[in-house]
């Protein structure tokens, strides 16, 4: 019987937890000398387990370090990036949910174990290779349930129709199984209006979502290993926003094969950029499931390099390309008049499952932004659950 999600989340905890507690001790020391831990105290005085020391709970709780690093900035500012506490601040409400819920789905684990294997980049843990081989096997798992849904092969005579109908898009993706790119190009409204066509392309862009944040990640470490994490990061988030996804769509033409309802299609589906990013990283799932890694790599490169040096790489330019709920709400809250939010951290999102069934999951989100709740949403996807929370935070600070 193979290890759960909540077991792989807990392992990356723990890890993280073994490389903070010596990080940790040391910084506070330097900073407090020997009274470094009544300092700790004070951060952690309304924790719960108040039947624990404070050198119990710092030696045995992940939630406490992560606690000290967000309250002490002043103390981890030098070798922490603002990026670097955000991860810190997420960490905290990944380990609070893995503490009081059962369930996890793939995609939780992987985002857990991302979150974790960047945090422990940032502070040069001994344990990054063994969180790494963690966030490799959840994302081949991720693809192993994808499998799990992959399109029936079709008969020849239909294989010949779908091909003589993508021929110029082959030319691009050499599909081994075209009924996956099939499946990649058709919305939901498609498959609404015709019932019999085969599953629609959500779960493709699930996975396709999965491999593009590795992927971008591993691209800037290759460009340049010498960036620092906080650049990386605000870099990654461009490169895979929704609207420059949207770009990449159009430069491979998929707007034109799109398979998409007549309602969303006489209302100019084909040119909306949500729609467009989805079909991409729809297209990017099935070409993995198709042709592995190594031929998705050899296909975004390329679109990467065009663009990188040409995107906004600091945490406080505003990215030209960005323009939805979720880049808005960060341009609030990390501007010099947004009084609070002191350390100009990132919105950060909470997201989880909380109802449907396995075709059509719901999702709820929660924005924080220093360490207060601006929103919730929820919706079919994790990516537009956030969108809301966003939008809904927007509407509370009256600027929507």
């Amino acid at each position: 019987m193979g290890i759960s999600n909540k077991e792989r989340i807990g392992k990356a905890l723990e890890c993280l937890r073994q490389s903070l507690h010596p990080y940790v001790e040391q910084k506070m020391q330097a900073a407090y000398g020997s009274d470094w831990m009544t300092k700790a105290a004070l951060h952690l005085q309304n924790y719960q387990k108040v039947k624990q020391s404070v050198e119990e709970r710092i030696r045995e709780d992940v939630s406490a370090l992560l606690i000290i690093i967000n309250r002490e900035n002043k103390t981890f500012k030098g070798s922490l990036m603002p990026s670097d506490l955000a991860l810190a601040q997420e960490l905290i409400g990944v380990r609070n949910l893995w503490a009081h819920q059962t369930t996890f789905s793939t995609d939780d684990a992987y985002r857990a174990v991302d979150t974790v294997s960047r945090l422990l980049k940032s502070i040069s843990s001994p344990h990054l290779k063994e969180i790494e081989k963690q966030r490799q096997e959840v994302l081949r798992l991720l693809s192993q349930d994808q499998v799990r849904h992959e399109p029936i092969s079709v008969p020849s005579a239909e294989e010949a129709q779908i091909r003589q109908r993508l021929d110029l898009l082959l030319k691009r993706l050499p599909f081994q199984n075209v009924s996956l790119l099939n499946q990649a190009l058709t919305h939901t409204s498609y498959k609404y209006e015709n019932p019999n066509t085969g599953e629609d392309n959500e779960q493709l862009e699930f996975l396709g979502d999965a491999l593009l944040t590795f992927l971008s990640g591993d691209f800037l470490y290759k460009q340049n290993s010498d960036w620092k994490e906080g650049r990386m990061t605000v870099l990654r988030s461009n490169l895979v926003d929704s609207p420059q996804l949207a770009k990449f769509a159009v430069e491979l033409s998929l707007e034109k094969w799109m398979r998409l309802g007549r309602g969303e299609d006489s209302n100019g589906g084909r040119n909306k950029p949500s729609l467009l990013s989805n079909v991409f990283e729809a297209v990017i799932g099935a070409y993995y499931l198709d042709s592995g890694v190594e031929a998705v790599r050899d296909l975004i490169y390329p679109l990467f390099e065009k663009v990188i040096y040409a995107l906004p790489s600091t945490e406080t330019a505003v990215p030209s390309i960005q323009a939805d709920a979720k880049t808005r709400l960060q341009q609030v809250v990390l501007a010099q008049s947004f009084s609070k939010n002191p350390n100009h951290c990132p919105p950060k999102y909470i997201t989880i499952r909380c109802d449907g069934t396995d075709n059509a999951p719901e999702f709820i989100s929660v924005v924080y932004v220093a360490d207060g709740e601006y929103g919730k949403g929820q919706d079919r996807s994790k990516k537009e659950a956030e969108k809301r929370a966003a939008e809904n935070a927007l509407s509370r600070l009256g600027l929507l």
